[in-house]
């Protein structure tokens, strides 16, 4: 008995695999990293994903309804937003919103835990309030890969 069909089966698994692993996309403008806050009037927000688990699923975030971006394991989005009450959603096999409230100039730093649903893994939202703490998370993660979007409809920019 030939080994090749089982290699070839395996390969196409592999290769299914790899391509369902998750990809990280932000859809708003990235600030620059090397400051604080870029924009003293409005407040940054980190959202990171620091684990492995749910490697091949990617969890959306929204802003007040607004698509931020997606994250895969070891990424993080980050945007400057204007000052106000918000509410956060990370969405998988369900939805997880966490309620904050913006100030100018400062950063807030979310951690996206991922526990096992029923089919997927759901997300949940904590803010880190120690940002020693955070800073050493982000440290784990990159930035997720910028891909704006004109007006939310979906269609990338040329």
């Amino acid at each position: 008995m030939s080994m090749k069909p089982l290699a070839v089966t395996l390969f196409a698994a592999v290769a299914l695999l790899l391509a369902g692993c998750a990809g990280a996309r932000q859809y708003v403008p990235m600030p620059d990293q090397s400051k604080t806050v870029d924009d003293t009037a409005k407040g940054r927000i980190y959202v990171m994903r620091p684990a492995t688990i749910g490697s091949a699923i990617t969890m959306t975030v929204t802003d007040g309804g607004k698509p931020i971006g997606a994250t895969g394991p070891h990424t993080y989005l980050c945007w400057e937003r204007q000052p106000g009450e918000t509410i956060l959603t990370s969405t998988s096999e369900s939805e997880n919103k966490l309620n904050l409230t913006v100030e100018a100039n400062k950063v807030y730093y979310i951690f996206q835990h991922l526990r096992m649903g029923m089919w997927i893994a759901r997300s949940e939202l904590e803010w880190i309030a120690d940002e020693k703490e955070a800073v050493a998370v982000l440290g784990k993660c990159k930035p997720a890969k910028v891909q704006l979007f004109e007006g939310g409809r979906g269609k990338p920019e040329k």
